[in-house]
């Protein structure tokens, strides 16, 4: 369950962080942490999207139209989209939740790439 409501045109969404593996797949620390979040912070898992989500676009009258669902790994289009949401000052499994602008997703993980994401995440 979402910890707030996005309202408007924001969609809540879960920043993924991001595993560093060597080829034979052993997750390593890095030793350049600043690599590692700039490639993390640019995907997220949707979490909840606002009334007004995605209306207005050719032809949506839903997210759905758009092609995107609650549950979806979206690429946003930077590592600064959006704002962090409050909730995380009063419960920290919520310091990775952020608005985001429906503007803001630019792609849908699929195929290889998505089944990357969900092995880092342990959803099998």
């Amino acid at each position: 369950m979402a910890p707030v409501k996005p309202l408007g045109f924001n969609v809540l969404v879960k920043i993924i962080p991001v595993q560093v593996q060597s080829e034979s797949g052993i997750i390593l620390n890095s030793t350049n942490e600043e690599e590692r979040e700039r490639k993390g912070r640019d995907l997220a898992e949707v979490v909840a999207f606002g009334p007004i989500a995605f209306k207005g676009y050719a032809g949506c009258e839903s997210p759905e139209d758009w092609g995107v669902k609650v549950g979806d790994v979206v690429e946003l289009s930077t590592r600064y989209d959006g704002k962090f949401t409050r909730a995380s000052e009063y419960d920290k499994a919520y310091e990775n939740y952020r608005y985001v602008s429906d503007q803001d997703i630019m792609g849908l993980a699929s195929g290889e790439f998505l089944e990357m994401i969900k092995r880092q995440l342990g959803d099998n």
